[in-house]
């Protein structure tokens, strides 16, 4: 599979569309499932929206508008003039999804789109290359056909077609199981969520009344995200920390539709120099803080310089990044993985709007998704001030429980990637031997477009290795994970040596198995710095015709080391 050059893309910000006020564009809740929208379908075993709000979709090239009247939810899609070329394209990638048969559709108002658009769909059975009629459709949701799927299905719309229409839109695919729900695979690491809970410091947290004394008091541990400089700010990160959980900065930072982020806000207007005292004096005044995400910030995550500036006191005080994700284009969760910091990204929010019937159902789908990728993040934004949020938590800890899902801080679920064709900062990947570099690469939302690296025929030579180094923020106990492209001819020999200041392993890889996904290799001890090195080698690989594939490598902080007390986040 080829996966395209990621570029970011130049946003014609559409600010006031028929005279309506714009609105936040996601800048504080997600979409929410309910009949009209066809969410949960009560005959549907298994059904999942994947939006342009979600991590797996982006722009491969092209200048996009951004536009908030008629879509499926309540915030934004995005349309492009045309007939163009077929240069300008975006892709859904659709992670997590059990292995089964499921109609794929897409959603569009009534308008003047092509009568010949032009889809593109990846999956098992190979790749189809479609031409939908998308002319003045109702709005609602309209099918691209039935397809194979086992993981990873990944579709790709281009601003070419002959035919009648304007313009094309892109807003949301929506993945039916029509098939019996596979059973889900045994993994060594539990199928995990994790879930941070925003907004923390405007109401007092030791009040029963308030919705966060609930959450606190949950059988299970999340994140907490604390605004700064508020009345409750610290009683709350004291009392979240008094109760095991996990505290970060919610860092207030202007959107597209709002110039006042609140206090302790970066806005607009702010040279760096100012930027960089804000969030310095917000980090430090958080007692307990182990990183940050963002309060909005729609307008200010789409900036690099700000973020950048961010990031970097982020790293001086080994403080993770966990990207809001409150617009499409924002630049956050890229620069958080240049930079080397451990990082991720919100997959949906399970508010929606205090319903706590549609929360139980977000939760439960993002549930399912883990169960059947638990190698993958799945990770969600709530509300502190939503009561339905905290009895829809209450309530589905119990299914959650029977389901073998667990929920865990985001600290236990952000990772650091290091591949073939994108290292962070002070990392690095070196090819000894005949290897060679091929444009075909595992689609993932967190992983770069680029390019695998590959040892054709690896029983043909011997000590042919790839080094991948990453540059960790620090020591610990890391689960070590490892992906490559799907291949029939790939080798079911390939030897992993992990090599740090404090272990020498070695294990063996079956890259014949484990299709569109992470393998686990286990659980290692890590130095912080550059001194680790994960091998992949060919010194055992002895049947002929096999490929040896080098394209990422994964890890995720899971415990301090040996002899350690502290946890190094919280």
């Amino acid at each position: 599979m080829k996966k395209k050059e990621h570029v970011i893309i130049l946003l014609v910000i559409c600010f006031c569309i028929l005279g309506r006020h714009c609105i936040s564009w996601g800048d504080d809740y997600d979409y929410y499932p309910n009949s009209k929208f066809g969410y949960n379908d009560a005959n549907a075993t298994y059904q999942v929206i994947f939006d342009v709000e979600d991590p797996g979709f982006s722009f491969l090239s092209g200048t996009w508008n951004l536009m908030n009247t008629g879509q499926r939810n309540a915030y934004y899609y995005f349309s492009i003039a045309g007939p163009g070329n077929g240069d300008a394209r975006a892709r859904w990638i659709a992670e997590g999804l059990p292995r089964g048969e499921y109609l794929v559709e897409y959603y569009a108002i009534y308008d003047n789109y092509p009568a010949d658009a032009r889809y593109e769909v990846i999956c098992k059975d190979g790749v189809h290359n479609l031409i939908v009629d998308m002319n003045y459709k109702i709005g609602d949701w309209h099918s691209l056909g039935t397809f194979h799927i086992d993981r990873v299905c990944v579709v790709t719309v281009s601003d070419f077609w002959e035919g009648v229409g304007v313009k094309l839109a892109v807003d949301a695919l929506r993945f039916t199981l029509l098939s019996e729900l596979s059973t889900s695979p045994t993994t060594a690491i539990p199928p995990h969520i994790g879930i941070c809970i925003d907004d923390c410091g405007n109401v007092d947290p030791t009040s029963p009344s308030q919705p966060i004394y609930k959450m606190l008091r949950l059988p299970f541990k999340m994140t907490y995200a604390v605004m700064p400089q508020l009345k409750y700010t610290n009683i709350t990160a004291e009392e979240i920390a008094k109760f095991g959980s996990e505290v970060i900065l919610h860092q207030p930072m202007q959107a597209i539709t709002f110039a006042n982020p609140g206090s302790g806000g970066i806005i607009d207007s702010m040279t760096l120099k100012q930027v960089r005292s804000t969030i310095s004096t917000n980090l430090d005044s958080i007692a307990h803080c182990a990183g940050m995400n963002n309060h909005m910030g729609s307008l200010i995550t789409q900036q690099p310089d700000k973020m950048q500036v961010c990031l970097e006191e982020l790293k001086k005080r080994n403080m993770y990044f966990f990207d809001s994700r409150t617009i499409t284009t924002t630049v956050g969760y890229l620069l958080a993985q240049h930079n080397g910091l451990i990082t991720g990204q919100r997959d949906i929010f399970i508010d929606a709007a205090g319903d706590k019937t549609q929360a139980k159902a977000l939760i439960r789908n993002l549930a399912l998704r883990a169960l059947h990728a638990p190698h993958v993040p799945h990770l969600a934004i709530g509300h502190c001030t939503y009561q339905g949020t905290a009895d829809a938590l209450k309530e589905i800890a119990p299914e959650l429980a029977a389901m073998g899902v667990e929920v865990w801080t985001l600290s236990r679920c952000l990772s650091h990637i290091v591949e073939a064709d994108f290292q962070p900062a002070g990392s690095s990947f070196e090819l000894q031997g005949a290897w060679s570099q091929n444009p075909n690469n595992r689609y993932s939302k967190e992983l770069r477009d680029g390019f695998s690296a590959m040892l054709f025929n690896c029983a043909a030579s011997s000590n042919d290795k790839a080094v991948f180094a990453p540059n960790l923020p620090c020591d610990g106990m890391f689960d070590l994970y490892a992906t490559w492209t799907p291949d029939d001819s790939a080798t079911s020999q390939a030897l992993v040596t992990v090599s740090t200041p404090y272990v020498l392993k070695s294990v063996i890889l079956d890259e014949s198995i484990f299709p569109c996904d992470w393998a686990y290799l286990g659980r290692f001890p890590f130095a912080a710095g550059d001194n680790n090195h994960i091998i992949f080698d060919n010194s055992l690989c002895n049947v002929p015709d096999k490929n040896l594939w080098a394209d990422a490598v994964k890890l995720v902080y899971a415990a301090p080391l040996p002899g350690s007390q502290t946890w190094i986040f919280y």
